[in-house]
């Protein structure tokens, strides 16, 4: 047993190793050939082959977040948002969050690209104990005619009748047409404003 699970482990490093060099050359080849095409000239011609090289990795790759924050108010578009200077929340402020999924599924249908994102939240108290829980939170379905990879959700936690004290809220994104899943935590405090004027005299 003790030779055939190395031989296992052997399998899979190589295994490992072939996809690594794989996906390094899904990269290398076509940056060569957009180098050539921007050099002849051909601008739009070299971006598009990034751009195919780009969703190559995309597909192959997990399911990703490049941006996952809590914003002033609900976002109005992809990097249209203002990011709050801190965590801390007022006693029935609600919660805003952006989010830049990556690495999700486009599937053709009816003629369209399709992309069906679901998102699942849990509160917790600053000591991890579990306060709630809420399956598909967030649903998003979108559809376009291109596979878009500039993509943003954003989720709006009404916490109104929670006390003052510290919290997170952990979401976790299930890609439903790549079976993909990933999630990311998001601490945060409610604070009165007494608590605050107490710790402004300290």
């Amino acid at each position: 047993m003790k030779y055939a699970t190395t031989a296992v482990l052997l399998a899979l490093v190589v295994c490992l190793g072939t996809e690594r060099a794989a996906h390094a050359q899904s990269v290398t080849e076509p940056a060569k050939r957009a180098k050539a095409e921007a050099k002849s000239g051909k601008d739009l011609e070299a971006y598009n082959t990034m751009r195919k090289a780009v969703l190559k990795i995309w597909d192959s790759g997990p399911l990703l977040f490049r941006e996952a924050l809590f914003v002033k108010g609900a976002p109005t578009g992809y990097g249209i948002y203002d990011p709050r200077p801190d965590h801390v929340f007022k006693p029935g402020e609600k919660l805003f969050i952006y989010v830049e999924p990556v690495g999700f599924t486009w599937k053709l249908k009816n003629g369209l690209n399709r992309a069906e994102l679901v998102s699942d939240l849990v509160l917790k108290d600053s000591e991890g104990t579990v306060l709630g829980e809420q399956e598909a939170f967030g649903t998003f379905t979108f559809d376009s005619r291109d596979e878009n990879m500039e993509v943003m959700t954003a989720l709006t936690i009404d916490f109104t009748e929670a006390p003052a004290g510290k919290y997170v809220a952990e979401l976790k994104f299930t890609d439903k047409l790549g079976k993909k899943s990933a999630s990311f935590e998001l601490p945060f405090e409610i604070k009165t404003a007494d608590e605050d004027t107490s710790s402004t005299e300290q």
